[in-house]
């Protein structure tokens, strides 16, 4: 674009002797104005070229906006997909090893009991001290290969003298041929008769060969028989 024509620059920028200025000030005015007016056109050409890569990455981003958008228009109300947890990309932890630590746990049927259990016995606890029962036994129900049986076995908290009882017994110690009912009192089923009733509402199994939800918080109630048929399923 050319600067005004010379002639023109009247219209544009008329004398200033009009206005109140210091005597010679008025054409040094007029000639800094003109001289302004006339490099105005190059000045903003040249202040438009910076602009273009502002502008450009201005448009990447409204473009980039419209992509998104246009996502989320089709993919309606539905929630953003979450990302993997850390535990996700990592595999599964391997099982516990078997032992006492794995056996100390809840259990929800008798099967499950009989088949974790290293011993299964039926008698009466005969003493405790220090926190050990001295268990006079007086029927073995299923015992492992490696489990040795005395008439007499120690128990770890296997309750107070009494009345008979059926217990599934971990080897806690086999040196010293220490036993433990497995998950504390579901190993523990107290007898009147032939009837065998779990120790311990909360912690009690719900079932003979499958758990039943609608046990839950109850005592479980079976019969010695049925103890016996399991065990020697085992065998």
């Amino acid at each position: 674009m050319s600067g005004p024509d010379p002639s023109e620059w009247a219209q544009i920028a008329p004398h200033p002797g009009d206005h109140d200025l210091p005597a010679g000030r008025h054409e040094l005015h007029r000639r800094r104005l003109l001289t302004a007016i006339a490099q105005e056109p190059r000045t903003r050409r040249r202040a438009f070229v910076p602009l273009r890569p502002a502008l450009a990455a201005a448009a990447l981003v409204l473009v980039a906006a419209g992509i998104g958008g246009g996502l989320a228009a089709r993919s309606g109300d539905a929630p953003p997909a979450a990302l993997p947890s850390p535990e996700a990309s990592h595999p599964a932890a391997r099982p516990a090893l078997p032992g006492t630590a794995a056996k100390n746990r809840g259990y929800g049927t008798v099967r499950q009991l009989t088949d974790t259990a290293d011993l299964v016995v039926r008698g009466e606890v005969a003493s405790v001290a220090d926190g050990r029962a001295v268990y006079r036994v007086a029927e073995v129900l299923y015992r492992a290969p490696d489990a040795p049986v005395p008439t007499e076995i120690t128990v770890e908290v296997a309750g107070t003298p009494g009345g008979p009882t059926v217990l599934y017994l971990g080897l806690a110690d086999p040196a010293a041929r220490v036993y433990r009912p497995l998950g504390g009192e579901f190993g523990i089923f107290d007898l009147v008769g032939e009837t065998a009733t779990s120790r311990s509402p909360a912690r009690s199994v719900t079932g003979l060969r499958t758990e039943d939800a609608a046990g839950a918080g109850r005592a479980f109630v079976t019969t010695l028989a049925e103890l016996r048929q399991l065990a020697d399923e085992r065998r």
